[in-house]
């Protein structure tokens, strides 16, 4: 079942909750709904201070970036390319996971820097 896109100022404010499951709750959604207003705000939330949020928000920023109809995947690949400095390596992890998939040019060249790559 599709979610509404009604409900994206909602969630957005469901980023602020102080309940952890909330936030991982509004991120997922927000992904799947796969609205590009969301992005900024998805970015911002990477300065969460638990991880599993912040792999949440990597995945939301994944969906979004691939979602035919946003054509968002450039817009993305700043917040993806924060990812990669992550403290966690999970969340690293998810970024590079999710910059290979876009596999657009500013995603390749994103982790060609975060390797030293061409540098």
């Amino acid at each position: 079942m599709p979610l509404d896109p009604n409900a994206v100022p909602g969630l957005l404010r469901a980023l602020d909750s102080a309940d952890v499951y909330v936030r991982i709750t509004a991120a997922e959604a927000l992904g799947k709904i796969g609205n590009p207003v969301a992005i900024a705000r998805l970015v911002a939330t990477l300065d969460d201070a638990r991880p599993d949020v912040r792999r949440r928000v990597i995945g939301a920023l994944m969906r979004i970036g691939t979602e035919p109809k946003a054509r968002a995947a450039a817009q993305v690949v700043p917040g993806l390319a924060r990812g990669l400095e992550d403290a966690d390596p999970s969340v690293r992890w998810a970024a590079e996971a999710a910059l290979r998939r876009l596999n657009i040019s500013s995603a390749r060249a994103a982790l060609a820097r975060w390797r030293g790559v061409g540098l």
